[in-house]
């Protein structure tokens, strides 16, 4: 494995673990009583289970992994800019940005720069 592809790599698993303690302490300690909508039960299966399925596969270098997580990241940069225009929520918002931002990058180079290069046919 190149040492380019191992850094993006490390990138995703950065913001894949950033993003699930993110979700776990915002909404187990510092969310606001005043901005829950849903219980904390469904919040919680809502964001982690899409990081739990696709845990594995980025640690353990998967392409089509790395493929699927830099979509599945893309579901949290909406919600992020949705809590960051939310009042009492702003924090979280720009921290589920950044850590959802560092995990598409990763994922997206990872898988970039590991895919099987197919030869042209003539």
């Amino acid at each position: 494995m190149k040492i380019q592809s191992r850094t993006w790599q490390i990138t995703a698993i950065i913001g894949l673990v950033g993003l699930f303690f993110l979700i776990i302490i915002w909404n187990a300690w510092l969310a606001p009583s005043e901005t829950q909508v849903l219980a904390r039960p469904i919040e919680f299966a809502i964001f982690l289970l899409p990081l739990a399925f696709l845990t594995k596969g980025v640690f353990a270098g998967s392409t089509a992994t790395h493929a699927y997580t830099s979509f599945t990241s893309l579901f949290y940069v909406s919600f992020g800019f949705w809590y960051l225009f939310t009042p009492l929520e702003e924090i979280y918002g720009a921290a589920m940005l950044f850590f959802s931002f560092l995990m598409y990058l990763g994922s997206f180079m990872y898988a970039r720069q590991t895919m099987v290069k197919v030869p042209k046919s003539k």
